[in-house]
């Protein structure tokens, strides 16, 4: 009896492993600025953490461009930080979204500039 559940058990893990090896990965929510309104596009890209938001060139006719924006709430990877960008909406040419971006170093102190040597 004791062998059965143990068997049991050793089916179950490998199940359960073999079930969360299977399940997709979460995509990436899209949504198009021109389409909707500032406040939509915020909080679609608070609700989901981060979005790719398209929106149509001002230069190029016919011609979307495109860039992975972040939840100002949630925390920028090591060596990141917030930075504003605007994006043009339905109803705001100059909504506010966020990027994490490189933080430049205020002092570089690795830079490859020449130095004096006596």
């Amino acid at each position: 009896m004791n062998l059965t559940i143990r068997n049991l058990a050793r089916i179950a893990a490998a199940s359960g492993l073999a079930l969360a090896l299977t399940s997709q990965a979460g995509a990436v929510t899209r949504i198009r600025a021109d389409l909707n309104s500032c406040a939509t596009v915020q909080q679609t890209i608070i609700r989901n953490g981060s979005a790719v938001v398209r929106y149509p060139s001002t230069r190029v006719a016919n011609y979307f461009l495109y860039d992975r924006y972040e939840s100002p709430r949630a925390s920028c990877p090591i060596g990141e930080r917030h930075v504003a960008h605007t994006v043009p909406t339905k109803d705001n040419p100059r909504c506010v979204v966020y990027n994490c971006e490189v933080v430049k170093p205020l002092f570089p102190f690795d830079d490859d500039r020449p130095r004096y040597r006596p």
